[in-house]
């Protein structure tokens, strides 16, 4: 009896080693296991917080380029609402039978046909967002929608820019036909600043058929330039309120 409660006593006690080697080992792969998943949630936070450092400065960057904008925009649309009726008045003049009235200010407004005040897109953050792929980092999906919109709107307003330089080529080549070259020249002077004559010069031709042409495209630039600036207050009013969820969003000052 005795040899065999010792070998029992020899059994129990190695079972218990066993036993307090795999509670050792398990605790040792927990400790290991809790120590990497921390690190891993740390990685992550850090990364989380990183990413959302660069997405507000990002946002901040887009408010400095939507402010310029609307800034860039309001000029746009008043000087185009300008020419237009600049543009208007020329038409009238030209065909008018006291044309020769108004040959101080038929070639002088014939000179500004061609003075230009374009729109220049702040693009520098969308293109960068674009470019580096971190259109994803925008989390405000809202936000990202209203960005792509808006810039179809501004690819709209520059298509309806280049068509109406391309009119304005047809105006140029026709403008040889109508208006004395030395006189339209002295409209502007060696600053580059318009100049209105005071000798009073008169078109080069009489034919109801040329200048009506030419009246035809200059009515055709006018309509043009109101259109396009009613096109950029439709794309201000974008801005404001693509700048106002901005800043609603992002709680931004």
């Amino acid at each position: 009896m005795r040899k065999n409660d010792g070998v029992e006593k020899e059994s129990t006690s190695k079972k218990t080693k066993e036993k307090r080697g795999l509670v050792s080992y398990l605790k040792d792969f927990f400790m290991l296991f809790l120590a990497v998943f921390c690190g891993f949630l740390a990685e992550n936070y850090r990364e989380s917080l990183s990413a959302q450092k660069i997405e507000k400065e990002y946002m901040v960057s887009l408010i400095e380029d939507l402010k310029t904008d609307t800034s860039n925009l309001k000029t746009y649309i008043a000087f185009r609402k300008e020419r237009s009726k600049s543009m208007d008045s020329l038409a009238v003049m030209i065909l008018s039978e006291e044309r020769n009235q108004f040959g101080n200010q038929i070639y002088y407004l014939a000179r500004q046909v061609f003075n230009e005040e374009p729109f220049i897109y702040s693009d520098g953050t969308i293109q960068q967002l674009k470019n580096a792929g971190n259109l994803r980092l925008i989390k405000k999906r809202n936000i990202v929608d209203e960005l792509l919109n808006y810039e179809k709107k501004v690819r709209i307003v520059e298509e309806w820019d280049q068509n109406e330089n391309k009119t304005k080529s047809t105006f140029r080549e026709m403008g040889g036909k109508v208006f004395n070259s030395n006189d339209l020249n002295a409209t502007m002077d060696a600053n580059m600043k318009f100049v209105l004559p005071t000798t009073n010069p008169q078109l080069i031709t009489d034919d109801f058929n040329t200048i009506n042409e030419l009246a035809f495209q200059i009515h055709f630039l006018s309509k043009m330039s109101l259109g396009n600036s009613n096109r950029a207050e439709s794309l201000r009013k974008s801005a404001i309120e693509l700048l106002r969820l901005v800043h609603e969003e992002y709680n931004l000052n």
